[in-house]
C-alpha cells in the first residue's frame, strides 16, 4: 500500500465508498467467527464484542490511506463515521445473538434490552473514537 496522497475528489464530498464499505470488510470476518461458533453452540462468544471494537482501529487506517478526499480532517471525519457504523454493525450482532444465550425471565427483560441498547450505542462511540485516534495519527504521520 502507498501512503502517498490519495487521488483528489471535491473537497466539499465525503468519500462514501471509503465510510460504508471499509467498516463493512473489517466487520465481515468478526461476523462469519462469530456466526460459526455460535451455530457450533457457544453464543457467549458474542460477549466479546468490547475486544473486537479494537478492529475499529484499522478501520481508521484504512480509512485514511484510502479516502479520495484531498484534506486531512475530511478523512478523519470520514473515519470517524466509519469507525461508528462499525461499531453500530457490532452492536446489531450482539442485539441478533444475545438471545441465543438462554431465556430471559420476565424482570430481566427491561435489563437485557438496556444492556443490548448500551452495547449499541457505546460501540458506536468507540468505533469512532478509535478510528478517528488511528486516522489523525496517521494524517499526523504523513503530514511530517
Amino acid at each position: 500500500m502507498s501512503y502517498s496522497s490519495p487521488p483528489s475528489s471535491p473537497s466539499g464530498t465525503f468519500d462514501i465508498r471509503v465510510i460504508l464499505e471499509i467498516p463493512f470488510r473489517q466487520f465481515a470476518p468478526w461476523l462469519a467467527a462469530v456466526l460459526l461458533v455460535t451455530l457450533a453452540g457457544y453464543p457467549g462468544v458474542v460477549c466479546v464484542t468490547p475486544v473486537a471494537w479494537l478492529i475499529a482501529l484499522r478501520v481508521g487506517l484504512v480509512c485514511a490511506i484510502q479516502s479520495r478526499s484531498v484534506q486531512s480532517a475530511r478523512r478523519v471525519q470520514e473515519a470517524a463515521l466509519a469507525g461508528g457504523w462499525f461499531g453500530f454493525l457490532q452492536g446489531v450482532l450482539f442485539w441478533v445473538i444475545t438471545p441465543r444465550l438462554g431465556e430471559v425471565q420476565a424482570n430481566e427483560q427491561t435489563s437485557a434490552l438496556m444492556l443490548s441498547v448500551a452495547m449499541l450505542v457505546v460501540g458506536m462511540l468507540m468505533g469512532a473514537g478509535l478510528s478517528t485516534f488511528t486516522a489523525y495519527q496517521f494524517e499526523r504521520r504523513r503530514a511530517a
